[in-house]
């Protein structure tokens, strides 16, 4: 007997039953947009681990669907999750900087000493003093996260004390760190986008670049810098959100938001940074193959820095006090936080 010679209510009743595992294998299809590339740590320590943590918490009832180009440009991913195009996303805060104004605290200079620690502290500060400022209304913030924290690099000469600075073009990649650099008396290059970065290096558009040690790897700079620059601290950090649209999260079933609340938040935050730890580390290898310059600043050089990029904390707090944030004491909590981080993973 095949398919076709059933009797009609028992084929019927097959077909019902066949939808039905199914729909229990895939009850929500979440579409998820990918606006990097996908070799990229963004990939490998965000979009990926969540939707496989998603599917398989879920038992295959939730589908996470990636599409195969991103649905709409990098700077637009609020919109289009706001839209409904996408039901999650990430996005580099800078894009949503006149809405979200608080996480960047996490990106002042010298103050966090790496970008797990960093995380975790602007994480937990999130919840305790800025959740009640909504700045993410009409998303669910599912997490958010620092790269692996910025280095100087140099084409033709080191940096070590503030004088080098001087005559020296430099690619930079956010407000905050182009006016940093012209306070340390360089010419600051805004990026237009995270892949001009090679193309100004390579081309001797600049003369170096603010940014991680993954990028000799990521952005393939290892054949154009000579010297790279450490800051205990970090050069300031590049903080990311990682969001769904609420009305989406709100329509899923009971067990369903359980399932996105436990493989979220702290948890994908903390794979997300460590993510951009070990492609930083990556880069250590393309600096011995290259015999690539690493010199640490001194505490002569700090202390000439230090006075020059305090505007990161001024507008921070005047930012922080708009929104009705004690801003000393959620300053004081996230750089203690972050260091007790630190000083426990050793």
């Amino acid at each position: 007997m095949t398919w076709r010679t059933l009797p009609h209510r028992v084929a019927a009743s097959l077909v019902a039953a066949l939808a039905a595992l199914t729909a229990a294998h895939a009850d929500t299809t979440l579409t998820m947009n990918v606006a990097m590339p996908r070799a990229s740590s963004f990939f490998i320590g965000l979009y990926e681990p969540w939707k496989e943590a998603v599917e398989s918490a879920s038992n295959g009832r939730i589908k996470v669907e990636m599409p195969a180009a991103s649905l709409a440009p990098i700077a637009r991913q609020w919109d289009m999750v706001a839209s409904g195009i996408a039901d999650v996303a990430m996005t580099p805060d800078d894009f949503i900087r006149q809405r979200v104004k608080l996480p960047f605290l996490a990106e002042i200079p010298f103050l966090a000493p790496n970008s797990v620690a960093a995380t975790l502290a602007i994480w937990r500060t999130q919840q305790k003093f800025f959740a009640p400022a909504n700045e993410y209304r009409g998303m669910k913030l599912l997490g958010m996260w620092l790269n692996g924290g910025n280095t100087l690099m140099t084409k033709d000469r080191p940096v070590k004390t503030l004088d080098d600075f001087r005559g020296l073009k430099i690619w930079v990649s956010s407000p905050n760190l182009k006016n940093a650099i012209a306070a340390f008396g360089a010419t600051p290059v805004p990026s237009q986008g995270s892949s001009d970065m090679f193309d100004y290096m390579s081309g001797g558009v600049v003369d170096g670049a603010v940014t991680g040690m993954g990028s000799l790897i990521s952005f393939q700079l290892s054949r154009y810098v000579k010297d790279i620059t450490t800051f205990p601290g970090q050069l300031g950090y590049n903080v990311f959100s990682f969001f769904m649209n609420e009305k989406t999260y709100e329509r899923l079933s009971p067990e369903d938001r359980a399932v996105i609340d436990a493989v979220s938040y702290e948890k994908i935050s903390r794979t997300a940074a460590q993510g951009f730890v070990d492609q930083d580390r990556r880069g250590d290898a393309a600096v011995q193959q290259y015999a690539i310059a690493v010199n640490p600043a001194s505490a002569e050089f700090m202390a000439a820095l230090k006075p020059r990029i305090e505007f990161y904390k001024t507008e921070w707090f005047a930012a922080a006090k708009e929104r009705g944030v004690d801003a000393q004491a959620a300053y004081d909590y996230f750089a203690a936080t972050a260091q007790e981080i630190a000083a426990a993973s050793k």
